[in-house]
């Protein structure tokens, strides 16, 4: 029971936290190999590596001249017209904040600037790095969905188990019963049978010793025939 409220405790929490809303910050962040304007979001979901692989894909539909991958994600002269009419180097980094949580830090360099709170394109930049982590958070939930699933199917099965179990055990109770119930029939007419039994030896005894006397004056007859 106690294990059972610490887990309806930790659900309960867990909801509180996805109640929160999904925020984009800015700030000076280290990326692009210096203390440059980035923006940030804190994602839920469990695999750092996972939302970096995620960001290099979208971040190829941008037309980049070149995407690598090491320690940043860096993609060279992208193409995003709603951000710059200009191409942007864009870097970006995970942080693993906790075991279900990461967070994504994004810079966009315009060329020597990298976009911050005032910049003409910051509205744009925030969306796309908004609308990322809502789309990467709802993945991740959903895998997570799939495999609490599981595991409740597995309960399931369990639990079907343990009835299937008790209806056998109710029925191993009622199968014992009737074998008791006819065991103390049996008893009980066995108990007859043996005084009936007795009964018939003593008879069968008086007549042996009936039968011995006839045989005896059978006998005697004999033995006067002279």
């Amino acid at each position: 029971m106690k294990n059972i409220t610490l887990l309806t405790l930790s659900l309960a929490f867990s909801v509180l936290t996805f109640a929160q809303k999904t925020k984009v910050s800015v700030a000076n962040e280290t990326i692009g190999g210096g203390n440059n304007a980035a923006l940030s979001v804190i994602i839920i979901h469990p695999d750092d590596s996972e939302v970096l692989k995620q960001w290099k894909s979208l971040i190829k539909s941008y037309k980049s001249d070149n995407v690598k991958v090491g320690k940043e994600v860096f993609a060279d002269n992208c193409k995003i017209s709603s951000i710059s009419e200009n191409t942007i180097d864009i870097y970006a980094r995970v942080e693993k904040v906790k075991d279900n949580t990461v967070k994504l830090i994004v810079g966009f360099n315009l060329g020597g600037a990298y976009v911050n709170g005032s910049s003409p394109g910051y509205k744009a930049a925030e969306k796309i790095v908004f609308d990322f982590a809502i789309k990467i958070t709802k993945e991740g939930i959903e895998d997570e969905i799939k495999e609490e699933e599981k595991d409740l199917k597995k309960k399931e099965k369990v639990l079907e188990k343990l009835v299937k179990n008790n209806t056998r055990l109710h029925s191993d109770i009622e199968a014992s019963k009737k074998a008791i119930e006819l065991a103390k029939k049996a008893i009980e007419q066995a108990k007859k049978d043996i005084e009936t039994n007795l009964k018939d030896q003593e008879g069968s005894k008086k007549e042996i010793e009936t039968q011995k006397k006839v045989v005896q004056v059978v006998t005697d007859k004999l033995k006067a025939v002279k």
